[in-house]
């Protein structure tokens, strides 16, 4: 667990070890659980956090996950003919010697030695162009150091917190790059979990960071409070295409908002980076990374889905589970 999430892991521990799924949950019973705030003064808020400026919440929200995207260190160390052979070699098998993760200033753990060998994890992207990645350690720990290779060159270093094992994946795009892609975890626990798509592109000698995409945004209470989540899968990667599931749930589990919809991401060849079609998507860029924990409070999630409240409002059927979420949101930035 990172430390910047601790406080709020901690905070909502104990609601979170109850979490029951309760998807059949009973309609709204006005009369069940008085709320704190009138509908006048729930709207006034909701109002004026649609006023808010958005750039300062997205720029919170993105700190802590962009500074572990951006963070992959580029390395230039250039492997002799012979021994970068000898290392596909070895890797192939499952180890590496430790003679050659010495001779190149690998990092490793003294106690993982066998013999004078290391074990390590290998992902070959492409063999001609030696672009892979390798790993040295057991396969139970949460995170690993991860080197990347390519044309006989280590060009870069990440540790990657996976928690459930380390799986790197890669495409080929519409230049004919290779794009790897990993999660990244920011948060496990009873009902809380963040975990990121990390994206990278092969260049000549480098390994640029070219997307950060929220991939499973988990935050569910007890049944009578909200809960959000967002997961997003890849579908396609000709465009890379992404599926987006999500929800919202108020009082007692009913939804506030559930759907899904589609994401493709192009080549932007001045940013070089990925950058997402939301125009022809149900959700904004911004409402995205909302569902993030990246940000302590509502206050984000609710600007940025300003609009889309103020319409469910006029709706009968949505509009008590709004103003019941409204009033936990206000509830808990006056706690």
């Amino acid at each position: 667990m990172r430390p910047y999430l601790y406080h709020l892991v901690v905070g909502c521990f104990g609601v979170f070890s109850i979490v029951g799924c309760q998807q059949n949950a009973a309609p709204v019973d006005e009369n069940a659980r008085p709320m704190t705030y009138s509908e006048k003064q729930l709207e006034s808020f909701l109002d004026s956090v649609g006023r808010l400026p958005i750039e300062p919440m997205v720029k919170e929200a993105r700190h802590y996950s962009d500074s572990v995207f951006y963070g992959i260190q580029p390395l230039a160390v250039s492997w002799s003919e012979e021994d970068f052979s000898r290392l596909l070699k070895e890797a192939k098998k499952g180890w590496v010697s430790e003679s050659l993760a010495q001779k190149y200033h690998l990092n490793y753990q003294k106690e993982m030695l066998h013999e004078g060998k290391l074990p390590a994890e290998s992902f070959i992207f492409n063999i001609q162009k030696g672009e892979f990645a390798l790993s040295f350690g057991p396969g139970a720990s949460w995170g690993a150091e991860v080197y990347f290779f390519q044309n006989s060159r280590c060009i870069a270093k990440q540790h990657i917190e996976h928690r459930y094992g380390l799986e790197i994946e890669h495409y080929v795009d519409e230049a004919g790059k290779t794009v790897i892609y990993y999660k990244e975890n920011f948060a496990s626990g009873t009902g809380i979990w963040w975990f990121d798509y990390y994206f990278y592109r092969y260049e000549e000698g480098e390994l640029l960071p070219v997307l950060s995409e929220l991939q499973n945004g988990n935050l569910s209470m007890i049944p009578a409070y909200r809960s959000k989540w967002l997961e997003s899968t890849i579908i396609d990667t000709k465009p890379l295409t992404l599926k987006m599931v999500y929800y919202v749930s108020g009082e007692n589990g009913e939804y506030i908002i559930n759907d899904s919809t589609n994401v493709q991401y192009r080549w932007d060849l001045k940013a070089k980076m990925l950058k997402g079609d939301y125009e022809h998507s149900k959700l904004s860029q911004n409402q995205v990374l909302a569902y993030n924990l990246g940000t302590g409070n509502d206050l984000f999630f609710i600007r940025a889905h300003y609009e889309k409240l103020k319409q469910l409002l006029k709706d009968k059927r949505k509009r008590k589970l709004v103003f019941y979420f409204l009033n936990e949101a206000k509830a808990d930035l006056h706690d």
